[in-house]
């Protein structure tokens, strides 16, 4: 259990696959299993192809890859379930904080093993933490070290099942961003007897198929990973079945492979090819499949919007980096040239709501979103009205030149706008708008972007958040200054943004728990100076609009049944749980 005290609460075919036609043995390694005993996931990577072969390192900043595949092998000590506001412990088994929220004690449950035979015990988890604290202190090359190095003073082993955490001060949230796992928040733990003699973690792939590796705690073993496809083959014993939590799953192989462009992962859905693909974005394509094809469902079943509401409300970020977006006005300009109406019934066949927040819509949030919408309102976030932001333009010392372009001693005002894969319905739409206004915006989508947003090389982008989910603070966090890096180095929000005035606010909502009263005025008070700065144009809300066919498999989440988010790719590892819940469909 989890103490409350002081914790607030169409071109594929089977063979290229790997699979086996049911009554049909096709000669592959690492052996033939039938279809209707295989998982297919489709990903939208970044790239046709998986680019780092081999890399199942889970906090490597090279694993993108990883996600929807060997990321779910990894277990959490605890999952969250946001469709419930549910905490499910795993393999923890309690949680305590103290009074002041200087210390954490987690139970870890007993019995849990590592996919080698060996216990997971104490050992493992303060090994994880310790790593992340030194490479956060030192060359900070790995992913979630730095923030892990920032919060924790000390880690402790108590005995083989408890873990005592020391932090450098207190924070109630702690536990909601490390140990309690949901959409991409949360740790993986590593077997200390394998990593604790690896002398560079960051360059350790922990990949080795004759080895077992990765070992994980979860009922997959990796057979199989090239260019084109992730083999995760189930092990024959799996301690989560033991000790009653699960039933071991019934597929025998999960595969995953690139799914390329929207429209192939439509078609390979559609042809009963693949199980589920990540998010087809357009309205009218998740339309035409779940009435096409009656083996597709969604997590509203056949019901608009054909999806759950997100975490990750879309925005047009500035790169503050840049001198570029330096005059407040020129940012209020383009907040003001977005016609969010007509993004969303273009991109999304009005499928979504508009935003002037960056908070997303959960009714937990509603609260804190009616209080600051007077304060959107007032500085005119979220409003289509080119008057005003000619108006702005002009403030700036701009002027349009011949072509129609602003431009500012001499130089037309220009940007490049980036973006991954699953933003493409609605980037273009983006950037005509602007264009349409007089800035000589255009839209880029490659196997680069990600990584041209995520070091700060970019003019403009589009991208979601991860943020809030019941608790204001995790988004007013997004925008400290510790998150703005400088060009060059990585990080995943992209706005790179400071306000000394703002971190104050901050920093005082970081002490104050969740469900606090004096929260909403330190949530209206931050959001005032972020209004008032213009820090990003938000644009509409976001909706996972994931495709699951049930053709071999049903049982995937849904309003009905909302045990967990259907979404495969999110870096907790959540779909682990969704897994083992799959039933065979004959």
């Amino acid at each position: 259990m989890i103490t409350r005290r002081g914790f607030n609460s169409i071109a594929v075919s089977m063979a290229a696959l790997g699979v086996a036609a049911p009554k049909a043995a096709l000669s592959q390694s690492p052996g033939n299993v039938a279809r209707n005993k295989t998982l297919i996931v489709a990903v939208q990577a970044e790239a046709p192809v998986y680019r780092n072969v081999g890399q199942a390192n889970p906090y490597s900043i090279n694993n993108e890859d990883f996600r929807g595949s060997i990321i779910n092998m990894f277990e959490p000590l605890f999952y969250y379930n946001s469709n419930k506001n549910e905490v499910i412990p795993w393999v923890a088994a309690g949680l305590e904080s103290n009074e002041d929220y200087t210390s954490f004690t987690v139970k870890l449950r007993d019995g849990v093993t590592w996919s080698d035979g060996k216990p997971f015990t104490a050992d493992d988890v303060v090994y994880t933490l310790e790593m992340l604290m030194a490479n956060g202190k030192g060359k900070r090359d790995l992913t979630q070290s730095s923030g892990v190095a920032d919060a924790v003073k000390a880690v402790s082993k108590i005995d083989p099942l408890t873990v005592k955490i020391d932090l450098n001060k207190g924070d109630p949230r702690f536990a909601f961003k490390y140990l309690i796992n949901y959409f991409d928040i949360g740790l993986q733990w590593l077997p200390a007897h394998v990593w604790r003699d690896i002398p560079d973690p960051a360059a350790f792939s922990f990949f080795d198929v004759a080895k077992g590796w990765p070992l994980t705690t979860g009922p997959w073993k990796v057979t199989r990973f090239t260019d084109n496809q992730i083999f995760m083959d189930r092990r024959p014993e799996w301690w989560a079945t033991k000790a009653g939590l699960a039933t071991m799953p019934a597929m025998e192989r999960v595969i995953t492979i690139p799914g390329g462009t929207r429209d192939r992962m439509a078609q390979l859905v559609a042809a009963n090819q693949v199980d589920i693909v990540n998010d087809i974005q357009i309205s009218e394509v998740m339309k035409q499949l779940v009435t096409q094809n009656p083996k597709i469902t969604t997590f509203t079943g056949k019901n608009s919007p054909y999806g759950a509401k997100d975490w990750w409300p879309t925005s047009l970020y500035f790169n503050h980096k840049s001198e570029k977006w330096a005059d407040v006005d020129v940012r209020r300009a383009l907040n003001h040239y977005l016609d969010r109406k007509q993004l969303i019934d273009t991109a999304y066949a009005g499928a979504s709501e508009a935003k002037f927040d960056p908070y997303p819509g959960f009714g937990s949030l509603k609260p804190y979103i009616d209080a600051i919408r007077p304060i959107a309102d007032k500085y005119g976030i979220g409003h289509f009205d080119k008057a005003k932001g000619d108006a702005l333009m002009q403030k700036a010392g701009f002027a349009k030149n011949d072509a129609g372009i602003w431009a500012k001693d001499g130089k037309p005002l220009s940007a490049v706008i980036e973006a991954i894969p699953v933003l493409n319905a609605i980037g273009p739409v983006v950037a005509q708008q602007l264009k349409n206004a007089g800035v000589d915006a255009s839209f880029r989508s490659t196997p680069e972007s990600r990584a041209i947003m995520r070091d700060g090389k970019y003019d403009l982008c589009l991208f979601g958040h991860r943020g809030s989910i019941s608790d204001p603070y995790a988004t007013l966090e997004n925008y400290h200054s510790r998150n703005a890096l400088p060009v060059g180095q990585p990080i995943l929000l992209p706005a790179r943004w400071s306000n000394a005035d703002y971190d104050k606010i901050v920093d005082e909502a970081s002490k104050v728990p969740p469900n606090d009263p004096r929260l909403m005025d330190l949530v209206k008070a931050a959001m005032e100076i972020w209004m008032r700065e213009a820090v990003e144009a938000p644009i509409s809300e976001w909706y996972h609009r994931v495709p699951m066919n049930q053709t071999y498999w049903t049982g995937w989440p849904s309003e009905e049944d909302p045990y967990m988010q259907p979404s495969f790719w999110y870096t907790s590892g959540s779909f682990g749980y969704v897994m083992p819940k799959l039933k065979p469909a004959s």
